[in-house]
């Protein structure tokens, strides 16, 4: 259907990305993955909520990685395709203000590790 016409999964952006080196980092990180992909970006956001209530030092640099390897790599041009694409006003609206979090958050943390 038409709401696969922009696939949410960072394999389907990032060439050679696969789904179980996202599922092996976040594990590795003692998050409870269900069986959903884990490249999926609704994932991937909830992982960066879940990392960041973590918040121990080690896992500032866990929420850094997975921003700066599993996020922002790709969640830009997925989010510019989702908002071309939208066919609802929600869609229209949730793209930029998503890009617009995703790019807060990283700036914080960019601050933080400034520190």
């Amino acid at each position: 259907g038409d709401e696969c016409a922009v696939p949410p999964y960072r394999s389907a952006w990032v060439e050679g990305a696969t789904e179980a080196e996202v599922r092996a980092f976040l594990s590795e990180r003692g998050m409870p993955l269900a069986d959903t992909p884990a490249d999926h970006i609704g994932t991937l956001l909830l992982a960066a909520s879940w990392l960041e209530d973590q918040s121990t030092e080690d896992e500032s640099e866990a929420l850094e990685t997975l921003f700066s390897e599993y996020l922002l790599p790709w969640c830009g041009a997925f989010l510019g395709k989702v908002e071309a694409h939208a066919t609802t006003p929600f869609w229209r609206t949730m793209a930029p203000l998503t890009r617009d979090a995703i790019s807060a958050m990283w700036d914080e943390l960019e601050e933080d590790s400034e520190e």
